[in-house]
């Protein structure tokens, strides 16, 4: 598939004044690679620079605070003296002859967590005092609602911002009145409650962002662009709904919005803003279609987008103007461009973890730049971009063929070293191969095959149902050994049993099958629950014995959401808080944790799920033996994806 295959994506737009080279814009969204004080990094960068030259038509560059206090180590523009890190930003974009957009946005009553401490023990803001619950369960802190002259003023550091922008050569300036931001406070009858001219009807609550957007024409100039990023649905009772949206979009049509970035979604229901692994690809094209038929200016369709070929559809089925790519672009830079070029294979696919998101702030501990599972590179562009090389050529043994052992390969192959992968299984993918098995997990497949595509490209010698020992290293004598021979799952040892039980892993790799039986699955970790569903679409009643207070805690937030809601909906019986102590024919003994009583669970068969450790067989064996040896992935300790491929990238870039 090349650009003639693709001909709306790829022919010319114009947004406002401005004309793009083609219809994909990359999507605003947050680093957190801002200084400790908002200011552009070379960090900062290096990553819009890198998707510049992959090829879209427009950057945007992501929720800028015009306001001095920071979510998530965002970027700042409420004074002067930050002008000169985004004159060098958009100087760098545009020696790419790429556009470039500067998005504006206050977050209201919609702080996260780890930027609470910013507001420095004071209380958040919004249009009422109407209290966020993320995804439904996470409170957030109760905002109060702002004052009439705090609105005027919230405004006017709106537009100076704006001016700001448009002074460093920003091409054009985004609203951010979606996600349930402040501007969708207002907008929305959800969290506006209010009785003066700000609240009530729908004049009254469209009277924010008009304002607004009067106030910053007035600064930039009616010739400056000036769009909106418009929340559409918020999927909450007594929210903005797809009935109500196409009247807002024809008021800000009407008032000069150069064009409408269309989304949905807010914090409480924020699995619609991310797009979990389960949802299909462009499952919102209802609402990007809706908002085009009410109103004449140019629609930027986004969220959840993920191929070419259905991104041309969209544009052919006239659903919306524009593409936006947010998460596809951390995933592959190059999009765009490999898009053009025909090379579809080698777009790296983003499956829609969510890492980069709650994922590597959870493992930082409330903080850190955003990364992405699947490409190392991302954020740490000016390190592993471009791969460089190899200064002397040599011969590498990889041991392991999952994620970590595949990103070695190929990464090693390119930069000219001569390369083996070695893998004990019939197939290659590792982890991956049970991974994608779960309900809603088959985008991981779609990872494993751009791997295989790459190894393939790059010449690597693959050698399939080859188990490693240290007599075969010897003999092939080779100058780097990489060791990602992965986990293993736990057998228990702390209660009594007779049988034989099977684990996850048995169950997701096929090993084992069991159809409508009553099953007990011991382990509600992220792996126990997803099997839990799996078994119950195999037709099985199931049971599912944890510990711990919560189910899944070991998971990334939104995909979490959504494996526990198919839950409920299988109607798959949960007990926290118990303990199995011995398994007996025709189930389980537990012990519930709170009362210290002791029950008998029924169940026909028994998983368990109850974690794993690394295998490291192979590693030990070969200790001491040759100068370079590296151990990747969950031979180290069992982790997720990304820290397998950061550390698969990482080496194969160091040998």
């Amino acid at each position: 598939m090349k650009e003639n295959s693709l001909p709306r994506l790829f022919q010319p737009g114009v947004l406002g004044t401005i004309r793009l080279k083609n219809r994909i814009v990359m999507l605003p969204m947050g680093t957190a690679y801002a200084s400790a004080i908002g200011e552009v990094t070379q960090k900062t960068i290096d990553y819009y620079v890198e998707r510049a030259r992959g090829g879209v038509g427009m950057i945007t560059v992501g929720g800028t605070s015009p306001f001095g206090t920071k979510n998530l180590n965002q970027l700042v523009l409420d004074a002067d003296w930050f002008m000169a890190g985004h004159y060098e930003l958009v100087e760098a974009v545009h020696a790419e002859d790429v556009p470039i957009c500067i998005q504006l946005n206050h977050p209201g009553r919609q702080w996260y967590p780890c930027a609470l401490d910013t507001l420095e023990g004071r209380q958040p803001v919004s249009a009422s005092d109407v209290q966020c619950f993320y995804l439904g369960e996470h409170p957030r802190p109760k905002p109060r609602p702002l004052r009439k002259e705090e609105i005027y003023q919230i405004m006017d550091k709106w537009a100076e911002a704006a001016g700001r922008g448009k002074k460093v050569g920003y091409d054009m300036v985004e609203i951010h009145a979606g996600h349930g931001y402040l501007c969708e406070q207002f907008m929305s009858p959800y969290t506006n409650k209010r009785t003066d001219e700000f609240g009530g009807s729908l004049e009254n609550r469209m009277r924010f962002p008009l304002e607004l957007l009067k106030r910053v024409k007035k600064v930039v100039g009616d010739n400056f662009p000036v769009g909106f990023r418009l929340g559409a649905e918020e999927f909450v009772e007594g929210g903005i709904t797809i009935k109500d949206s196409p009247a807002m979009a024809k008021i800000l049509e009407d008032a000069g919005a150069a064009y409408l970035s269309v989304t949905c979604g807010i914090h409480d229901t924020h699995d619609k803003v991310t797009d979990v692994m389960r949802q299909p690809e462009g499952w919102k094209h209802y609402i990007w279609e809706t908002i085009k038929q009410a109103t004449n200016v140019p629609i930027i369709g986004g969220g959840g987008l993920r191929t070419p070929a259905f991104c041309e559809s969209i544009l052919a089925q006239g659903k919306a103007d524009f593409i936006g790519l947010g998460r596809p672009l951390l995933a592959d830079p190059r999009w765009a461009n490999k898009a053009r070029e025909g090379t579809i294979e080698d777009i790296r696919p983003c499956i829609s973890c969510l890492e980069c998101m709650h994922g590597s702030y959870r493992r930082r501990q409330g903080g850190g730049a955003r990364r992405c599972s699947i490409n190392a590179a991302t954020g740490r562009e000016g390190e592993f971009l471009p791969i460089r090389p190899a200064s002397v050529k040599k011969k590498v043994m990889v041991i392991g063929g999952g994620p970590a052992g595949m990103e070695a390969a190929w990464v090693a192959a390119v930069r000219g070293h001569d390369v083996s992968l070695y893998e004990k299984g019939e197939e290659l993918g590792g982890a991956l191969l049970l991974a994608s098995v779960p309900p809603g997990k088959a985008k991981i497949e779609l990872f494993r095959n751009y791997l295989k595509t790459q190894i393939t490209k790059a010449r690597v010698k693959v050698k399939l149902r080859t188990e490693v020992t240290p007599d075969l290293v010897e003999k092939e004598n080779p100058d780097v050994v990489i060791v990602a021979t992965g986990a293993r799952p736990v057998k228990p040892q702390s209660f009594t049993t007779t049988k034989d039980i099977p684990t996850a892993w048995d169950v997701l790799g096929g090993k084992v099958e069991i159809h409508d039986k009553r099953v007990i699955v011991v382990g509600g970790g992220m792996v126990g629950v997803e099997t839990a569903e799996y078994l119950a679409h195999c037709g099985n009643t199931v049971t599912v014995v944890e510990m711990l207070a919560t189910l899944a805690s070991d998971m990334e937030m939104h995909n979490r959401f959504g494996v526990l809601q198919a839950l409920k909906e299988a109607s798959v019986t949960v007990l926290t808080r118990t303990e199995v102590v011995e398994v007996v024919e025709g189930g389980i003994i537990a012990v519930d944790k709170d009362s210290g009583e002791k029950g008998f669970i029924q169940g026909d068969a028994v998983v368990f799920a109850i974690g794993a450790v690394a295998n490291r067989d192979v590693a030990e064996a070969l200790e001491g033996k040759f100068a370079e040896v590296y151990l990747l992935g969950d031979c180290n300790e069992p982790r997720v994806i990304m820290e397998a491929v950061y550390e698969g990238a990482r080496v194969a870039r160091r040998v």
